[in-house]
């Protein structure tokens, strides 16, 4: 093997161990802004970064916690009234989490919650994770289903 077939291999691995180290540098411990509807039966969930201009009625609010952990939070504008009738997607916390799998660099996402009760449904997928670049220089990050390990319906 000549040195130039040894460089391209090592770019590979080291394209994917920097994959996997931007999502826990560019993530973890950071407020966003899930912008996805119905998260659970979607391609992909997306995410902006927490800012309270960007804040309307009931946005939801993530944090990826180091330890794989996932915490939310609710927030609305000051100028926007509350309403009856919008649909909360509720986590349970204890049972929500997120695992980088090392071996190919996704995310293993666990949820369980629901919008009329905590126990509508529990997921596990797996995701890739793509950080997006806007042109108005909005960034964020998008997780793309990979693979469906696991979804029931507990309604």
């Amino acid at each position: 093997m000549n040195h130039r077939s040894i460089f391209f291999i090592a770019m590979f691995f080291i394209s994917f161990a920097t994959k996997a180290q931007d999502f826990k540098s560019y993530v973890a411990n950071k407020k966003w802004i899930l912008v996805t509807e119905k998260a659970e039966k979607s391609g992909s969930i997306r995410f902006i970064p927490y800012s309270m201009d960007k804040v309307t009625l009931n946005t939801m609010i993530w944090i990826f916690k180091p330890n794989g952990r996932i915490e939310y939070d609710y927030q609305s504008s000051e100028d926007v009234e509350a309403c009856l009738g919008v649909d909360f997607l509720d986590l349970d916390v204890d049972v929500s989490t997120w695992r980088l799998n090392p071996t190919n660099q996704s995310i293993l996402l666990t949820l369980k919650g629901g919008y009329a009760s905590i126990d509508d449904f529990i997921l596990k997928n797996e995701y890739d994770f793509q950080a997006l670049e806007e042109e108005n220089s909005e960034a964020g990050f998008e997780l793309v289903l990979k693979k469906k390990v696991f979804f029931r319906n507990l309604n």
